[in-house]
């Protein structure tokens, strides 16, 4: 992925997300440090106006435009 580029969701069972088709921004990495020296990235999208902070396991639902 690079920030920047648009990508389009694919068709997902989950509640809580925009429609089936919706377009999203990459923002880049967002990495959470935690105790003990873990880090852990997930990935900052700009979807219909908000922020979305995604793990890894959620990008293979995103296709580039």
């Amino acid at each position: 992925m690079k920030v920047g580029e648009l990508y389009r969701l694919a068709r997902l069972a989950y509640g809580n997300l925009p429609p089936e088709g919706s377009l999203w921004l990459y923002l880049g990495p967002k990495p959470i440090h935690r105790e003990g020296g873990v880090t852990i990235i997930n990935h900052l999208f700009l979807v219909e106006g908000q922020e979305r902070l995604t793990d890894v396991t959620f990008l293979k639902f995103l296709y580039p435009t």
